[in-house]
């Protein structure tokens, strides 16, 4: 822990300064480029003393040699233990592996006079032991010395690299839902468009205020000093409300908490932070509002997220007509499946009727070509069950419930017990786990699978298909793996991904009636319990279904209809 230094007269603006004000206490300015503390300029004590008071991150180059300075708040950045203590030293000893850099900033500001921004910029620095990239939004401003010439750099900064980070994962997070809702392509093109128009605008507005009395209360705050982010807001500059009453230049802050928190934060002599929705005098604007008292005034700073809440907005109501539209489409799927059913029926119906009222009429031809109609009609019928089947799947049950996977599979055994002989298939069930989920979706799952090995099998080699159950970790998460293994046709790896696809059926499959909705459904119902299914095979080596559900306590207390 530091020493604790007692603090003269002309260090007043150390005090309560934390870390930062003690090693500049305690630091050997004699043998320095700016002499001794007491012979200090009073804009450097004035700028010092802004910096380190203010909870919001703030580093200072000063004289011909960037001499460094930076309060409690901008710490974390140097590092653990990385630059840190850097008070006192040149910026070029501080910041060598950025100094090219920091150097042309610093260069600037002198030059021009002129206040630097930088939006989400990354500049990789040392610290931790280790080259990092950092992204920053950060200004560089000047400060004038005694004599009226700039005398130094301030410098506020906030790091965002948790906030770039997070926005690159919302971006993939929106192209993932995209891939899966191709069918809402035109509401998912516009939400990307919104989401790569992410804006983190941080500018940092600074005002230092003076009470103003009326009976001995305060009702109003005046303008001390303000920047020229703050000024904005009024479509002015910092000298133009200079010495006004905020009031006059914004009368609804004295509605709201950008008054009263400020004047408890006078009173009581403690830093206040807080979020405030202003939306008076014209301005609709989320901010973080940090209250600071010093001496005789408050310092108020505060970052504006007015766009990041807007967006938030947009992108809410985005995944919203998303999600309405997806049900829509369901909805559509569900009705079109039960509409075309019946005009099919009719056509199986009155294709018998009218060949049993042309009986031997008929040539060999004409029945084959009757046969053809029944057949097509039939196969329609099937994929329009199937079309059904597979809408349904996104609507979930209420709630649910245990489900005792041997009995599942057993139900589907005992019900395809007719392929199952038909096409002389020996099954192997070992243990399965009881787990939380939808019993009767889970139930097609396997059917479908099952039937999936049925069907594309080698006439030449007796079916074998095993079913079993281990638990296993993916990714920090427990899991049960099944896994439905068969020795039958097989497939090319290159197709794995593919046959889960709705309506997908490999070529070398093509003697094998099916509509390629099965493998869709069991994805759906996988998709439905947060779990993941994968294939493997190889042509003439059958395949392997191996499906993950989340590995969680049944939730025993289920509802009986």
């Amino acid at each position: 822990m530091l020493e604790q230094h007692s603090i003269g007269t002309e260090a007043n603006f150390l005090r309560n300064t934390g870390e930062s004000g003690q090693l500049i206490l305690q630091y050997d300015w004699d043998n320095s480029s700016l002499g001794p503390l007491s012979q200090w300029p009073s804009s450097l004590r004035t700028t010092l003393g802004i910096v380190l008071h203010s909870a919001f991150p703030m580093f200072l180059f000063w004289g011909p040699d960037n001499i460094c300075f930076y309060n409690d708040a901008y710490r974390p950045s140097l590092g653990l233990p990385g630059k840190h203590p850097a008070i006192g030293k040149p910026a070029i000893e501080v910041w060598p592996e950025i100094w090219e850099i920091t150097a042309a900033l610093i260069n600037e500001v002198y030059l021009t006079g002129n206040a630097l921004w930088f939006e989400n910029k990354l500049i990789p620095i040392e610290r931790n032991g280790r080259l990092e990239d950092v992204y920053w939004t950060f200004s560089h401003s000047p400060v004038y010395g005694d004599n009226g010439t700039i005398a130094g750099v301030l410098v506020t900064s906030l790091e965002t690299t948790p906030t770039v980070i997070a926005q690159q994962k919302i971006k993939e997070t929106v192209l993932k839902r995209t891939r899966e809702l191709e069918q809402a392509n035109a509401s998912i093109s516009q939400a990307n468009a919104y989401l790569q128009d992410i804006i983190n605008s941080f500018k940092q507005p600074l005002q230092v205020l003076v009470p103003v009395y009326e009976g001995g209360e305060i009702v109003d705050f005046r303008f001390k000093l303000t920047n020229q982010a703050y000024a904005s807001y009024a479509n002015t500059t910092p000298d133009a409300i200079s010495g006004s009453r905020v009031s006059e230049i914004f009368p609804g802050y004295l509605k709201t908490t950008s008054f009263t928190n400020v004047a408890r934060t006078f009173l009581s002599g403690e830093t206040d932070t807080w979020m405030i929705h202003y939306d008076q005098d014209g301005l609709d604007l989320y901010n973080e509002m940090t209250a600071i008292k010093m001496g005789d005034e408050v310092i108020l700073h505060f970052a504006d997220y007015t766009k990041l809440k807007y967006l938030e907005f947009e992108l809410l109501n985005k995944i919203t007509e998303l999600e309405n539209s997806n049900q829509n489409l369901e909805a559509f799927a569900h009705a079109a499946s039960h509409d075309l059913k019946e005009p099919v029926r009719k056509i199986q119906m009155f294709a018998n009727i009218l060949q049993g009222q042309l009986g031997d009429k008929l040539s060999e031809q004409n029945r084959m070509s009757f046969s053809k109609i029944i057949s097509a009609a039939e196969r329609m019928g099937k994929l329009i069950d199937d079309l059904l089947q597979y809408s349904q799947f996104s609507l979930l049950p209420p709630l649910m419930e245990p489900v005792d996977l041997n009995e599942n599979v057993r139900q589907v055994i005992e019900d395809l017990e007719v392929r199952i002989q038909e096409s002389n298939a020996s099954l192997i069930l070992k243990e399965l786990p009881v787990i939380n989920g939808y019993k009767r979706q889970l139930y097609q799952m396997f059917q479908n699978l099952i039937s999936n090995s049925l069907k594309y099998r080698d006439p030449a080699t007796p079916l074998n298909i095993e079913i079993s159950a281990a638990p296993c970790t993916e990714n920090g998460i427990n899991y049960h793996q099944l896994e439905v293994r068969d020795n039958g046709l097989g497939f090319e790896q290159q197709f794995a991904e593919n046959i889960f696809q709705l309506f997908t059926r490999l070529q070398h499959t093509s003697m094998q009636a099916g509509s390629g909705i099965g493998l869709s459904t069991v994805k759906r119902v996988v998709d439905n319990h947060k779990g993941i299914v994968r294939a493997e095979s190889q042509p003439g080596n059958g395949a392997l279904f191996k499906i993950f559900l989340p590995n969680s306590a049944p939730n025993i207390e289920v509802s009986h209809f």
